[in-house]
């Protein structure tokens, strides 16, 4: 298996990868291009390789051959961004004899993001140093990140280890001072002497950081501070009133810009670029003339299968028999 990897991983970078798709995401050219460079009768499988994983594989052509340079562009996702042409094995590197280029994908190109499989995203929460001594018993220091279903369970651990369920309605909890401390607005101090359940636990995960965890198929979880950051679809005016979508943060789902550029033009029949996001380094977003908000949304939910909560924009797309 570490020698069929070796000669795909040559042949895609030989005949399938272009200078202009550079930086590639490497899911992508695992997908897209080692896949379809795998000889008949064959099947790529790291797991069955001395690597186990993507990444280390390409660690290895990084550091053993020098073939190409790979860089965590946004956390928890690595791209192929330098590949040196003028290596020697990549220059000496002969088609293999039992080779046959494969069937094609279907007529229409969308039909290609079949392959991609979409992350799975956890919400978490973050221990925060104000809440820190509602967790101590659990020893969950200030950091710590946890499920909701975890933070819920050591609330009503604490609750009744502290004998603070009220002695005739269940519903509520008596205020302790850690409470009081950690739930309970200053304004809040001499007026709340007790809370619902249910009010416990939503200050609760009010009260601490908001963070996710990223699930990549094959791929070791990431977690990242904050919300998860929404695929962005907006319309702007270019010009003497010409529209064109605008689709931005499809890296942070392991999504390839230029797949999608592609994908789009071809579905559309419009032209697509793809552009540099502003402070962003080496990240892109898709630029195709037009209100095409209707396509793209149904491009991604139905071939990429992303969660309609996690597109932004849906509601831009023109209205049906709405005239100029």
């Amino acid at each position: 298996m570490d020698s069929l990897l070796f000669q795909c991983f040559l042949h895609a970078l030989k005949s399938k990868v272009k200078k202009s798709e550079l930086p590639l995401l490497t899911g992508t050219f695992l997908r897209k291009h080692m896949a379809s460079c795998c000889p008949k009768g064959k099947n790529l499988d790291i797991k069955k390789s001395s690597y186990k994983k993507l990444s280390k594989f390409l660690q290895s052509m990084q550091k053993e051959h020098n073939l190409v340079r790979v860089k965590e562009l946004s956390k928890g996702v690595d791209s192929i961004v330098e590949v040196d042409w003028k290596n020697p094995e990549l220059c000496s590197f002969c088609m293999p004899e039992d080779w046959e280029p494969p069937e094609e994908c279907a007529e229409d190109r969308e039909s290609c993001a079949e392959v991609y499989k979409p992350p799975e995203i956890t919400p978490l929460y973050g221990v925060t140093a104000r809440l820190e001594p509602l967790f101590q018993d659990a020893q969950k220091k200030k950091g710590a990140v946890l499920q909701a279903s975890d933070v819920r369970s050591i609330i009503t651990d604490y609750v009744k280890r502290n004998e603070l369920v009220h002695e005739t309605n269940k519903s509520y909890v008596n205020i302790s001072p850690v409470l009081c401390d950690c739930l309970l607005e200053k304004s809040e101090y001499q007026e709340v002497e007790m809370l619902k359940w249910d009010d416990l636990f939503s200050r609760t995960l009010s009260r601490m950081q908001s963070c996710h965890q990223l699930q990549f198929p094959g791929q070791a979880p990431v977690v990242r501070k904050g919300q998860v950051e929404p695929i962005d679809i907006t319309v702007a005016s270019r010009g003497s009133n010409k529209k064109v979508t605008l689709i931005k943060n499809l890296e942070m789902f392991g999504i390839e810009p230029a797949v999608v550029a592609d994908t789009l033009q071809h579905l559309v029949q419009a032209s697509s670029v793809l552009h540099d996001v502003p402070g962003a380094k080496e990240r892109q977003l898709v630029q195709i003339q037009g209100n095409q908000v209707h396509h793209v949304g149904k491009l991604l939910l139905e071939q990429y299968q992303i969660p309609r909560k996690y597109i932004q924009g849906l509601d831009k797309a023109p209205k049906a028999g709405k005239k100029k």
